[in-house]
């Protein structure tokens, strides 16, 4: 019988013991903002780029993938399966949720634009890879990084299709974003927020100009166009 209320008498503190090697989580929220230049992203709008091609998009899609968090003591935590196709289906915007992210104090965040690591090339369905989503080429080339599919009126009036299908391991463009101070992301959720400008696609350094050439895919001047979207492309909004 002793043994017994022994045991009832430790119960509560083996209970919280237990509690207190679970990890707490929560979930991020990751926002993008389509944006060209400084207005508000619209399909089918028309845009003007720095060789001043007025042009209009009716598809873009772009993949992220491999994301990191930066805990404040400079270790990485990566999130499972994080590839990510970003479109802007609610208006101009899109969001995904990361869940079972550790509640800490973290100081980055990093991800690339495009389709790291094995999984470009293997045909497995890894989070937003699918190639139902009509970004895979085949399984030796992989998947579109990026896809832009609209026109443009030439110099002559006429309406020109304008193709940015960009992939290939040259085009996988890190993107590391220091916060201004440390988050503590705990709670129920919490919130990034990131702007995609179209413009960056088609300047610095690189300007393009749909006159020359309007088909990026599989030519040196796609790979321009991932040089372009290396920096400045993602932005994030604090």
């Amino acid at each position: 019988m002793k043994i017994i209320k022994s045991l009832f008498y430790l119960l509560p503190f083996i209970f919280f013991a237990c509690q207190d090697d679970i990890e707490e989580t929560t979930t991020l929220e990751l926002e993008f903002i389509h944006k060209a230049g400084n207005e508000d992203f619209e399909y089918g709008k028309i845009y003007q780029n720095n060789a001043g091609n007025e042009f209009s998009l009716r598809l873009w899609r772009t993949y992220i993938s491999d994301v990191k968090l930066m805990k404040s003591d400079g270790e990485l935590y990566a999130v499972p399966d994080s590839y990510h196709l970003i479109e802007p289906v609610d208006g101009n915007k899109f969001s995904l949720k990361l869940n079972q992210i550790p509640s800490e104090k973290y100081k980055a965040i990093q991800f690339y634009v495009g389709v790291v690591g094995e999984e470009n090339l293997s045909g497995e369905i890894v989070g937003d890879l699918d190639p139902s989503n009509n970004m895979a080429w085949n399984w030796t080339t992989g998947y579109k990084f990026i896809r832009m599919d609209g026109e443009f009126q030439d110099e002559l009036g006429n309406r020109r299709g304008v193709v940015v299908h960009i992939g290939k391991e040259i085009n996988l463009k890190p993107q590391v974003f220091n916060f201004q101070q440390d988050i503590n992301f705990s709670g129920q959720i919490n919130k990034l927020s990131f702007d995609l400008d179209l413009l960056e696609a088609f300047q610095n350094p690189h300007t393009i100009d749909f006159e020359v050439l309007s088909d990026f895919q599989f030519n040196d001047e796609a790979n321009l166009i991932g040089e372009n979207y290396a920096e400045g492309f993602v932005k994030l909004i604090e």
